[in-house]
């Protein structure tokens, strides 16, 4: 799968001198209905002469189209967070069902990275990431997973692997990301803070976020057909 993923760039917060933000209050009838906002970050750039920058006023930060483009924006990253949270559940629900036929003590003694599971405390709920290594270790180290068309190599599975943790790692820029404008293109960006990283700014497509749609597929259908077999054993 070639997929498209948020894409860091060349900005920082110092670069940016303004925020310009006019939420637009949406009434149907006498009800408010919405209220519509489209952020824009605006890099100011000194006029010749080394003078004070201007900030630029333009009428297309104010226009139905951007507020509604900001709309679908909000609402994609906002599907795209609940279709991880559906993962993160059926990802819980396969390593529940392994655990069931499988001995953890064992689990962990596989290989080098199945004993940095050790660590875990398997009593309370692990986080997504926690659970993408405990998956990562039990593909990788059963046979049995030999089955699955997708798993039946060692290849598709690291390849498998790395979808997988990509996926998260875009899933914590869309749930914790702030969404902006870049002016003056109008282009969509995300302020993202992962951890162990200095705050940046990624940039984001429509091609990006369908692409993540397809991600969310193509894992959601192997982990479907993984518990069908595993429910089975039970």
């Amino acid at each position: 799968m070639n997929i498209k993923r948020p894409f860091k760039i060349d900005l920082t917060k110092e670069d940016f001198k303004a925020e310009i933000s006019l939420p637009k209050t949406m009434y149907l009838g006498e009800q408010l209905a919405d209220i519509y906002i489209a952020p824009t970050l605006i890099k100011l750039e000194p006029t010749e002469g080394g003078g004070k920058p201007v900030l630029p006023i333009d009428q297309k930060m104010f226009t139905e189209d951007i507020y509604k483009k900001f709309n679908r924006l909000t609402y994609s990253i906002g599907k795209l967070n609940r279709l991880a949270e559906l993962i993160y559940d059926k990802l819980k629900r396969t390593i529940s069902l392994y655990l069931a036929v499988n001995d953890l003590e064992q689990i962990t003694e596989r290989n080098k990275k199945c004993k940095d599971l050790k660590k875990y405390n398997f009593e309370k709920d692990l986080t997504f990431g926690e659970l993408r290594n405990v998956f990562s270790c039990i593909i990788k180290t059963d046979a049995e997973f030999e089955q699955f068309a997708e798993l039946d190599s060692g290849e598709k599975r690291n390849t498998f692997s790395k979808l997988f943790d990509d996926y998260i790692v875009d899933r914590d820029c869309y749930t914790h990301g702030i969404l902006s404008f870049l002016y003056p293109d109008f282009e969509p960006i995300l302020k993202v803070k992962p951890p162990n990283s200095e705050e940046h700014y990624v940039g984001l497509s429509e091609k990006i976020l369908r692409d993540n749609l397809l991600t969310y597929k193509k894992i959601d259908e192997i982990l479907s057909n993984i518990n069908q077999v595993w429910q089975e054993k039970r």
